[in-house]
């Protein structure tokens, strides 16, 4: 998306600059470059304007069976996007952990972008998100999300709560995309690892498979950077659990093991910012 919006931007601009007649003096060859900036900007607000348009046509009442491909791939370009605009560079790194099939993938939260970034970083064909209900309330991302499949956990409701488990366990046993959901709950305003929930591990034990551990680094200041300041944040896969390690395991028993390797990821921070330090010779992004 980026490629073609600046394709488009650098065309449209030489060609309104020859229109001018300026291109036989030198020193106006500036323009084109000033051009540039606000043209790419007004294809990405068309960009947004046709995806307000396909969204009309979404009806959020109409039951998911498994997540649309078209609204999915939507979903992921826009992000990257808007990262992009954002001047977010997303680092992955320990993707060569993840499983062949699907997982659960479980991961701290610190910013309202952790589920973004986890869904335009890793390297799986499609990645379900489960965040809080009043998500899909918002004004046109409710329906993307809607279609794209991502799901809502209840955390007043154990019925409502107890759906989305199910299904979520029927499409990674169905093996239509795996699922990522912070165990804490919700977002930690302090960047402290907030005590995990026991009910995400549910999903795990049902279906069996693997349990991804990620973490999210310096993820807290793209709100405060952007778009003005870059912001370098890391995805890191720290660990795999099995399921024949925690098939004996209680839920609960489940949630306090991956917090523990949870934990030790976070902790490596400080030792990752050292060697980023010594290799790059400047001060890292903490």
């Amino acid at each position: 998306m980026t490629l073609v919006f600046s394709l488009l931007s650098a065309v449209l601009s030489a060609f309104l600059f020859s229109l001018t007649g300026l291109y036989t003096v030198w020193y106006w060859y500036f323009i084109p470059i000033l051009l540039f900036f606000p043209l790419y900007l007004g294809f990405f607000l068309l960009y947004v304007l046709l995806l307000v348009l396909i969204g009309l046509f979404v009806n959020k009442k109409k039951p998911v069976e498994k997540p649309n491909r078209f609204f999915y791939a939507i979903c992921v370009v826009t992000l990257r996007q808007l990262f992009f605009l954002m001047r977010v560079k997303v680092e992955v790194k320990g993707a060569e952990k993840l499983p062949k099939g699907e997982f659960l993938l479980v991961y701290n939260h610190v910013s309202n972008f952790d589920p973004l970034l986890l869904l335009v970083g890793m390297p799986v064909p499609r990645l379900v998100l489960v965040s809080k209900p009043e998500n899909e309330r918002i004004p046109l991302v409710g329906r993307y999300m809607h279609m794209s499949g991502f799901l809502t956990i209840d955390r007043v409701s154990p019925m409502r709560a107890r759906a989305t488990v199910e299904k979520c366990v029927d499409w990674i046993g169905r093996g239509v995309a795996s699922v990522a959901i912070s165990p804490e709950g919700t977002r930690s305003k302090t960047g402290e690892l907030l005590p995990f929930r026991a009910a995400p591990f549910s999903i795990a034990r049902k279906a069996e498979v693997p349990v991804v551990v990620t973490v999210l680094k310096n993820t807290g200041k793209i709100a405060k950077n952007a778009p003005f300041r870059r912001t370098a944040v890391r995805v890191e896969v720290v660990d795999l659990v099995m399921p024949e390690t925690f098939r004996e395991l209680t839920s609960f028993e489940m949630s306090e093991q991956v917090r523990a390797i949870m934990l030790k990821g976070l902790e490596k921070k400080g030792e990752d910012e050292e060697r980023d330090k010594r290799e790059n010779g400047k001060k890292p992004v903490s």
